[in-house]
């Protein structure tokens, strides 16, 4: 059964937001057939991809966390989530995937939300585990996330550290599981996945010139054309954390969300 969460629903009731949204946190174990074919039908309406790949990436996760409209039920957005060893003693990395949200919500930092809670619940159940955040993205997932950021860094195979290393591996690992090609010169991963016409027609002229989405296409040019992604990671640290709580309230509470 979906996990109840009665005081995020309560910050969520709470927020300027018009459509109202709830979010389910639904474990691996109460996947049903009819949840993955309703998320795989939404993702696939923004970037096209296979669905046996979908279904494979969705049963290597712990929980997907699945927003809908509070009026109608209706799924607008949804993201998967687990945690996984790494080489590094005392550390584990977050894998987000598959973050999907529907153009009436987006821009309310609903992802962000999304991380925050997983993150948090993963360090009450391992509190002296240091946890990197792993993601490979797609522009839009690039820009949603690292404009919330203090400090991040774009995958390098080649840094040799034993962090490096280490982040490489999980890297490595987390393609394998997914079934996507990592390139180790350039640290781009080739997911068979790719950005639909409709989709880019939502994001107007502007967005692809914000100064995330030029990094994104100047270390991605191939991005639309062959389905490719950039990976990035980050810390949990004071400062990412504090931007992201900032970021979250800005987006939820400005005014004009009524």
């Amino acid at each position: 059964m979906p996990e109840s969460l009665p005081v995020l629903d309560l910050l969520l009731r709470s927020a300027r937001l018009q459509p109202g949204v709830r979010l389910q946190a639904v474990p691996r174990h109460a996947f049903t057939s009819e949840l993955v074919a309703e998320l795989y039908l939404m993702a696939h309406g923004l970037m096209a991809e296979d669905q046996e790949l979908f279904d494979t990436h969705a049963y290597t996760n712990d929980v997907v966390h699945v927003f809908r409209r509070v009026d109608s039920d209706e799924l607008v957005g949804f993201q998967f989530w687990r945690t996984a060893p790494m080489t590094l003693p005392g550390c584990r990395a977050i894998l987000g995937g598959k973050l999907r949200i529907a153009p009436a919500v987006r821009g309310r930092g609903l992802h962000l939300l999304s991380g925050l809670l997983f993150f948090l619940q993963s360090k009450r159940r391992r509190p002296l585990t240091r946890f990197y955040r792993l993601s490979i993205a797609s522009l839009f997932g690039f820009v949603s996330i690292t404009e919330s950021l203090r400090h991040y860094q774009v995958f390098d195979p080649h840094d040799l550290s034993p962090e490096g290393r280490a982040i490489t591996a999980a890297f490595i690992d987390l393609a394998t599981d997914n079934h996507c090609r990592l390139d180790l010169n350039t640290g781009l991963v080739t997911a068979d996945i790719h950005i639909t016409q409709d989709t880019v027609r939502q994001y107007g002229q502007a967005y692809f010139e914000r100064p995330a989405a030029q990094r994104y296409i100047n270390l991605n040019p191939g991005y639309y054309e062959d389905g490719s992604f950039l990976s990035f990671w980050y810390r949990f640290s004071a400062a990412n954390l504090t931007a992201i709580v900032r970021t979250i309230t800005r987006k939820m509470w400005r005014k004009g969300r009524r």
